[in-house]
């Protein structure tokens, strides 16, 4: 096995010689590979036990016939060429050949240097944003200049400004294409954007663009930029410049809306159960029957579980309801519980349907539940505690997480696209 690259210590990694050293660790293998550790490589390098048999195997064989009688002699060829083949040996060069070890050249310390690799992060949000309504803003102004004439700049050659002109607008053009393309593929909640402008209609207006520029190369921009082309493209950026302020107008209600949650600010020592139940109520779908108060089952006897707030989530499909609407407003929308039992009225089906929560709440929410699914079905007076505690840590966790997320998006504003379309 070969050896692994060498950790220095803090001390040492200041040192320039140090590090332009690297690691020994492919000398050291180097030698043990070649025996020059020991003192037996290079010239010094004594034969192996294999080696000095077939030696002697080749010069026993090599050496001449002992019999020289006349008797011997006068055999006939056939028998004396039958004779000579089988007493003669095959040469030792060939058998010495095929065992031999390649040469082995010495290693270099790039062959041990193990740097590690870097991973760019995904790209921000806000970062695109701004590139996106950069290159909005540029496509605009460079296509308000396509109204000047080649007279007003002093331009002899009529078809040599049209095709300046037309080659400027379009690099920008594309350059804003492709910020576009980029937002869309990059978004983090394209289900978000998509419900302010379908999808098909997103790709169908960047395809509309490109067919226009298309159509203003191929005729090389013979009489410049005509009306209709420059009503397509403003047509877009100004359909673009709606989308991200109607994004934006969206984000801004919402941050609205998560100021006037009461679970969000105050003390809440000692009635953790009613701050959990009230973010409870914040992202559950609007239903017809009211969400129980939540009672902790530690003041209750036996005989009083289990509470309304036990019914309510026992059947899994109110938590996994609860988990998808937390997934989908959280900024890391991934783990959806797609397929579950809208009819609990078997036991098997309230079962799995706590199975399918548990598991989510592990792969998305990296908390791990302990609860007896087979005892809250059933319901068991122990199996109901624990699944009441199991709950409560899974709402802890899943409100810090996303109190995390909203903590991060604090500050930052995108910026905003002004449009003139005079």
């Amino acid at each position: 096995m070969r050896p692994q690259a060498t950790s220095f210590a803090e001390s040492a990694k200041a040192r320039e010689s140090v590090m332009s050293l690297g690691s020994i660790a492919h000398l050291q293998y180097y030698f043990a590979r070649t025996g020059l550790l020991d003192g037996k490589g290079a010239q010094l390098a004594q034969e192996s036990e294999k080696s000095l048999k077939r030696k002697k195997s080749g010069v026993a064989a090599s050496m001449p016939l002992p019999s020289q009688s006349p008797s011997f002699l006068s055999a006939d060829g056939a028998e004396s060429c039958a004779l000579s083949d089988g007493g003669l040996a095959d040469s030792p060069v060939d058998g010495e050949d095929a065992d031999w070890d390649e040469m082995m050249l010495p290693p270099t310390v790039s062959t041990y240097n193990q740097r590690p690799a870097y991973v760019a992060p995904p790209p921000d949000l806000t970062m695109l944003r701004r590139e996106l309504t950069e290159g909005l803003e540029d496509a605009l102004k460079v296509l308000k200049e396509t109204d000047k004439s080649p007279d007003a700049n002093g331009g002899a050659d009529g078809q040599g400004w049209y095709e300046i002109q037309g080659l400027h607008l379009l690099d920008i053009t594309t350059l804003a294409i492709r910020a576009a393309k980029n937002y869309y593929t990059a978004h983090t909640q394209p289900a978000r954007l998509y419900a302010i402008k379908p999808e098909r209609q997103i790709r169908g207006d960047l395809y509309q663009v490109l067919e226009i520029l298309k159509r203003m190369a191929a005729r090389n921009f013979a009489g410049g930029i005509r009306q209709q082309e420059k009503v397509g493209i403003l047509t877009w950026i100004v359909g673009i410049s709606e989308l991200i302020q109607a994004e934006i107008d969206g984000e801004k209600r919402e941050v609205e809306e998560r100021g006037r949650w009461v679970w969000r600010t105050g003390d809440w020592t000692g009635r953790e159960r009613e701050r959990e139940r009230a973010f409870v109520k914040s992202f559950l779908p609007p239903l017809s029957e009211a969400v129980p108060e939540w009672i902790d089952p530690s003041t209750l006897p036996d005989e009083d579980l289990p509470t309304d707030w036990m019914r309510y989530f026992a059947s899994g499909l109110r938590l996994i309801q609860l988990h998808n609407a937390l997934v989908r407003a959280s900024r890391r929308s991934f783990e959806e519980i797609g397929k579950f039992h809208i009819d609990t009225a078997k036991p098997y089906r309230r079962a799995e349907n706590l199975r399918f929560w548990l598991k989510a709440a592990e792969l998305r929410w990296e908390v791990g539940l302990r609860v007896d699914v087979g005892g809250v079905v059933a319901g068991d007076k122990g199996a109901l505690r624990g699944f009441d505690e199991a709950v409560l840590k899974w709402c802890r966790a899943v409100r810090e997480e996303m109190e995390g997320e909203w903590g991060e998006r604090v500050g930052r504003r995108a910026p905003m696209v002004r449009v003139q379309t005079e």
